[in-house]
């Protein structure tokens, strides 16, 4: 019965955290947030790039006493590997059959190098490419989120048509053909190792599972089996999702084991047991594996099967790295019920992009930021939207074709995990400068057709643009806009505002660091 509730303690811990997470990239309300951001706050890489130093410290300290047990209730990832290897057990006639296989160490170590030197080259693409959250996010942001908004437009739908305005409909997201591309290459390839596999992507790709894998090497609390009862049945190997249990020989590399407790609750002689483990049930750490890997190369040629398997792995690797910059944009037309086209608004060319309020600079959000896509979901004014620049791929930029960053909202603040985005309060995200606006005469309504527009100097929230005579001393010429760039903000309004179409006539370039009265 004990084997069994740790089993059931850690499936419901998951549920409970999966839930969360995916509940918090479906909210368009913003009160998911205020109950389950820690959700976010508390994972691996979000909380080092957050300063959450409490948060990353704790994850190493529990790695270290009971093993990666992050890896398999916290880590949506790997809990999203679980749920697509239970599906593929479920599935086959024939239930698939997990096995032992050695350790792809050089792999590991090979992309946590990358890893680690991409962060601190600031190569940050690579990064988020890498690191687990991220990669859910993205797949959360892409293919979860919009079914968010379109339960939440259901109930909009519903209450108004009943009289009742509980439900506000919710502003549609700002999609990337890039984001989605990345996301769905990432999710095929990731569900097709887990389907196969279990915990194969966690054991031979992640880095955060390579890292973690270094304190739960030998753990102080473990898998551990008895020798006196184990029958080599081998059971336990053929349950193990991560591949790590060697039957024959009766030991566990603590190092991959995720702390599933499958193998635990299947064994019938109550053989294996969550506890500490004597000497001789150590895994050896990982300097002795390097050294035992180079003293076997030196003994016997490299296998050849086992080459192409590992190249083919590399292959995916690299492909998963790549996809991104290799994805093209296709831009759709709307059309007013057939009967004419609409001219969609077209983001003017910007010298500089703009970066949301608290991101401090375009260097700051690309050096903090792990382009997971929640600040994207989360904006209510259709603003954000990932960047398809390479060298700030996938981190979120502005742009105001369809709403613009109103002064009363900090959502992407509130649920920024890495402090990419961080505001104190709204005092000071209207204090902030995160660009000014620029007019294009030749694109003025006023100017050009002589008409009384003035919608730019209307809706601008600092006061920034007043409306003057286009020649100066003739107060009969067309009224121009007239803007103060000291005051401007650079919210957008004025740009999303302006009734010129395709291209705006007052657009806003960005600051590439921010500037706060």
């Amino acid at each position: 019965m004990k084997s069994k509730f740790l089993k059931y303690a850690r499936v419901l811990c998951a549920v409970v955290m999966m839930l969360s997470i995916v509940t918090l990239f479906c909210d368009t309300t913003g009160i998911a947030r205020h109950y389950l951001g820690w959700t976010v706050d508390i994972q691996f890489f979000p909380s080092i790039s957050a300063g959450l130093i409490a948060a990353f410290v704790s994850t190493l300290v529990v790695t270290k006493l009971f093993g990666r047990i992050y890896c398999s209730v916290i880590c949506p990832l790997g809990i999203f590997q679980d749920i697509v290897a239970r599906l593929g057990r479920l599935t086959k006639k024939q239930k698939i059959k997990y096995s032992y296989s050695e350790e792809k160490l050089w792999m590991r170590l090979i992309i946590a190098v990358l890893f680690i030197a991409s962060y601190l080259i600031c190569a940050y693409p690579i990064v988020g490419l890498l690191e687990p959250y991220s990669i859910f996010g993205r797949m959360a942001t892409t293919l979860l989120a919009p079914v968010g908004r379109l339960i939440a437009e259901y109930l909009a739908a519903s209450s108004e048509a009943a009289g009742d305005y509980t439900f506000a409909m919710p502003a549609a997201l700002n999609y990337s053909y890039v984001m989605l591309g990345v996301a769905l290459f990432s999710l095929v390839l990731i569900a097709i190792l887990a389907f196969r596999g279990g915990r194969t992507y966690c054991n031979t790709i992640c880095p955060v599972g390579t890292i973690l894998s270094i304190f739960a090497e030998n753990s102080v609390v473990k898998p551990v089996i008895d020798h006196d009862k184990c029958v080599k049945c081998g059971l336990c190997a053929r349950k193990c999702k991560a591949s790590c249990i060697d039957s024959k020989n009766g030991k566990v590399d603590s190092s991959r084991c995720v702390d599933c407790m499958n193998c635990i609750s299947a064994c019938s002689k109550g053989a294996i047991s969550f506890s500490t483990s004597s000497d001789k049930d150590k895994t050896p750490n990982i300097i002795k594996r390097i050294k035992d890997r180079f003293a076997k190369k030196a003994k016997e040629d490299v296998n050849a099967t086992v080459a192409t398997d590992e190249s083919k792995r590399a292959f995916l690797t690299v492909g998963a790295l790549v996809v991104g910059s290799a994805m093209t944009k296709s831009m759709a037309k709307t059309f007013d019920g057939g009967l004419a086209e609409i001219t969609e608004k077209k983001e003017p060319v910007r010298t500089d992009r703009i970066t949301p309020p608290g991101s401090k600079s375009y260097r700051h959000i690309k050096d903090v930021c792990t382009s997971c896509g929640l600040c994207i979901t989360a904006c209510p004014n259709e603003v954000l939207r990932p960047s398809e620049e390479l060298d700030s791929l996938l981190t979120p930029v502005m742009s105001f074709e369809k709403g613009y960053c109103r002064p009363e909202c900090k959502r992407c603040s509130d649920v920024c995990p890495t402090g990419a985005i961080s505001l104190a309060d709204l005092a000071e995200k209207s204090a902030t400068h995160v660009g000014h606006a620029v007019l294009i005469a030749d694109n003025c309504i006023s100017l050009k057709k002589g008409v009384s527009c003035g919608n730019c100097a209307r809706h601008c929230p600092a006061g920034a643009i007043t409306m003057a005579p286009s020649v100066v001393g003739d107060e009969t010429s067309p009224k121009m806009p007239v803007i103060d760039s000291q005051r401007c903000i650079g919210c957008g309004a004025c740009e999303n505002l302006c009734p010129s179409s395709p291209y705006s006539a007052i657009y806003v370039e960005g600051h590439r660091v921010h500037r706060i009265d």
